[in-house]
């Protein structure tokens, strides 16, 4: 037990209970919410701790009080629901994980990197299984082709390819992090790409469960819920369950980094509120028309905004 009230960090949420590790060293301990903060989260849409959080704990384990976030990761809450469902916060990097063996989806990696670019946090994507691509230049040019100016790690559980280049990165952290505690990386990613496994590989010790391989070669999906580790050479690695709903709420900021170079041309139509179809003056569509942006990437940010715009209209 702690003796006064202590400022801990949220290491495990499995839904309905949590693992924090105190700021001032000591073993973690289970610790659940106050009375008033649990009526609050069930009642009226009240902020809920999440994995990386910062709370203030009474001696007797009870969660009294949330700190600021400085980034966050957040979805739309599976279900169809308006809901904004934050599941990580106080993240420095983000790494999409997408399979190089046949997993690589170039929308589903835009919604990614909207979702990690609108929390404020620096995304790095890995090619995983690198040893089983016949052809990893085929897929890293699929993934340059959405991801911009985004770093690409290929990366093998298997040969050990790429461990060590994660590993610094979690150690040392991005640039202008701030200097509160270890850096903290998210990994992210649909279910079956191999995330456990590099999560074993990275602590060098077998400390998450993993799935044998489905009829179709694909790996099982095994994380249940989301845990934060601390690794061998430093930094933190939060794992968390593959989703299978990744939609976008009240992230325009997040659309227009991730889809930098079209907004930019956005930015030089001759009408501010421009649809980009019939107007004069229209620098997206002719960007279009002289093939200097990708017809499939334009469709995608079309479909992005107007679903992140619908959303927000009904939430008003």
């Amino acid at each position: 037990m702690w003796w006064v009230n202590e400022v801990a960090r949220i290491a495990i949420d499995d839904g309905v209970a949590y693992v924090a590790w105190p700021e001032r060293g000591g073993e973690a301990r289970s610790v659940r919410l106050d009375g008033a903060m649990l009526r609050d989260v069930r009642t009226r849409g009240g902020m809920r701790p999440v994995v990386g959080d910062w709370v203030e704990v009474s001696p007797d384990g009870i969660v009294l009080s949330l700190r600021p976030r400085r980034t966050r990761l957040a979805r739309r809450a599976a279900g169809g629901q308006d809901v904004e469902q934050v599941i990580a916060a106080n993240v420095d990097l983000a790494f999409v994980a997408t399979a190089a063996d046949g997993d690589v989806n170039e929308r589903r990696l835009e919604r990614y990197l909207a979702l990690v670019r609108d929390g404020g946090v620096q995304p790095v994507i890995l090619l995983t299984k690198a040893d089983l691509c016949p052809d990893l230049g085929v897929e890293r040019a699929r993934v340059r082709s959405v991801a911009p100016g985004v770093d690409i790690v290929a990366v093998s559980a298997e040969t050990g390819e790429g461990l060590a280049e994660v590993a610094r990165r979690i150690a040392h952290g991005p640039h202008q992090r701030a200097p509160r505690g270890a850096c903290v990386a998210a990994l992210l990613g649909s279910s079956g790409v191999g995330k456990s496994t590099l999560v074993n590989r990275l602590l060098g010790e077998t400390r998450q469960r993993v799935g044998d391989l489905r009829g179709d070669g694909k790996g099982r999906h095994t994380t249940t819920r989301r845990e934060m580790v601390t690794l061998p050479g430093g930094g933190m690695l939060l794992d968390m369950p593959g989703m299978r709903e990744l939609g976008l709420i009240d992230a325009g900021d997040g659309l227009e980094k991730a889809f930098a170079e079209v907004s930019a041309l956005a930015e030089r139509c001759r009408f501010r509120d421009c649809r980009h179809e019939e107007e004069p003056g229209c620098a997206v569509r002719s960007a279009l028309e002289e093939g200097t942006i990708d017809a499939q990437r334009l469709a995608s940010w079309r479909k992005l905004g107007e679903e992140i715009g619908a959303r927000s209209k009904r939430r008003r």
